[in-house]
Protein backbone atom coordinates (compact mmCIF):
# COMPACT_ATOMS: atom_id res chain seq x y z
CA UNK A 1 0.00 0.00 0.00
CA UNK A 2 2.52 2.22 0.74
CA UNK A 3 4.73 1.68 -2.52
CA UNK A 4 1.09 2.75 -4.40
CA UNK A 5 1.06 5.93 -2.59
CA UNK A 6 4.66 6.47 -3.23
CA UNK A 7 3.89 6.08 -6.88
CA UNK A 8 1.23 7.98 -6.78
CA UNK A 9 3.39 11.34 -5.14
CA UNK A 10 6.08 10.81 -7.95
CA UNK A 11 3.51 10.67 -10.96
CA UNK A 12 1.55 14.22 -9.26
CA UNK A 13 5.16 15.48 -8.80
CA UNK A 14 6.20 14.88 -12.27
CA UNK A 15 2.69 15.89 -14.32
CA UNK A 16 2.51 12.26 -15.33
CA UNK A 17 -1.24 11.92 -14.73
CA UNK A 18 -4.16 13.84 -16.39
CA UNK A 19 -5.24 17.11 -15.37
CA UNK A 20 -8.66 18.43 -15.79
CA UNK A 21 -10.43 21.98 -15.41
CA UNK A 22 -9.49 25.16 -16.46
CA UNK A 23 -5.94 26.11 -17.30
CA UNK A 24 -3.74 28.88 -15.98
CA UNK A 25 -0.57 29.89 -16.64
CA UNK A 26 1.94 31.41 -14.09
CA UNK A 27 5.20 33.27 -15.42
CA UNK A 28 7.90 33.41 -12.78
CA UNK A 29 10.62 35.85 -13.46
CA UNK A 30 13.86 36.21 -11.47
CA UNK A 31 16.31 38.90 -11.71
CA UNK A 32 19.50 38.64 -10.64
CA UNK A 33 21.86 41.99 -10.84
CA UNK A 34 25.54 43.11 -9.56
CA UNK A 35 27.42 45.97 -9.98
CA UNK A 36 30.49 45.72 -12.39
CA UNK A 37 33.69 48.66 -11.50
CA UNK A 38 35.52 48.82 -14.88
CA UNK A 39 38.72 50.95 -14.57
CA UNK A 40 39.50 53.24 -17.42
CA UNK A 41 42.83 51.08 -17.56
CA UNK A 42 40.90 48.09 -19.11
CA UNK A 43 39.16 49.73 -21.70
CA UNK A 44 39.88 50.33 -25.17
CA UNK A 45 38.39 54.36 -25.11
CA UNK A 46 36.89 55.64 -21.91
CA UNK A 47 33.43 55.91 -22.44
CA UNK A 48 30.35 54.77 -21.08
CA UNK A 49 29.55 52.90 -24.14
CA UNK A 50 32.79 51.27 -24.46
CA UNK A 51 32.59 50.54 -20.58
CA UNK A 52 29.09 48.75 -20.95
CA UNK A 53 30.66 46.67 -24.18
CA UNK A 54 33.53 45.57 -22.29
CA UNK A 55 30.90 44.24 -19.35
CA UNK A 56 28.75 42.59 -22.07
CA UNK A 57 31.73 41.21 -23.55
CA UNK A 58 32.83 39.73 -20.04
CA UNK A 59 29.63 38.47 -19.59
CA UNK A 60 29.37 36.57 -23.05
CA UNK A 61 32.69 34.91 -22.61
CA UNK A 62 31.35 33.66 -19.00
CA UNK A 63 34.21 36.04 -16.79
CA UNK A 64 31.12 37.18 -14.80
CA UNK A 65 28.30 34.37 -13.67
CA UNK A 66 25.72 35.94 -11.74
CA UNK A 67 24.68 33.59 -8.51
CA UNK A 68 22.01 33.83 -5.62
CA UNK A 69 23.53 36.02 -3.76
CA UNK A 70 22.99 38.54 -6.82
CA UNK A 71 19.17 38.07 -6.38
CA UNK A 72 17.02 41.27 -6.17
CA UNK A 73 13.90 40.20 -6.82
CA UNK A 74 11.21 38.14 -8.49
CA UNK A 75 7.82 38.78 -10.31
CA UNK A 76 4.94 36.36 -10.92
CA UNK A 77 2.65 37.15 -13.95
CA UNK A 78 -1.04 34.87 -14.35
CA UNK A 79 -2.90 34.47 -17.65
CA UNK A 80 -5.37 31.88 -18.18
CA UNK A 81 -3.81 29.14 -20.72
CA UNK A 82 -5.75 27.43 -23.74
CA UNK A 83 -6.20 23.68 -22.57
CA UNK A 84 -4.50 20.78 -22.98
CA UNK A 85 -2.11 21.42 -26.02
CA UNK A 86 0.68 23.22 -23.51
CA UNK A 87 -0.17 26.66 -24.28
Amino acid sequence: MKNLQKEAGAMKKTGEEKKYGRVFKVTVTETLQRKITVYESELKEPTLDDAEQTVRDWWSNGDIILVAEDFKGVEFHAEKGRGDDGE
